[in-house]
């Protein structure tokens, strides 16, 4: 189920759509990027401290850094 209305995030060499779904009780965005690379699925996880991760697991680094995109998106919408 879809939560918010998508948004953009415009880098230097990239620009993405984000989408905030609702799925299984947990807040998944689904990235789609301007460069042609594959959609990315983030979370946000709580362990020690809560951290980005890819959904299926596998593009950790990918998610840390579009993850904090998205944070800081969300933090001054």
């Amino acid at each position: 189920m879809k939560i918010e209305e998508a948004f953009e995030i415009v880098l230097p060499d990239i620009k993405m759509t984000v989408t905030s779904h609702l799925i299984g009780g947990s807040e998944i965005y689904r990235i789609e990027f301007s460069d042609g690379r594959p959609p990315l699925n983030v979370t946000e996880a709580n362990g020690y401290r809560p951290f980005w991760t890819s959904v299926p697991q596998g593009r950790q680094i990918e998610a840390e850094f579009f993850g904090k995109k998205i944070a800081e998106h969300l933090k001054n919408k």
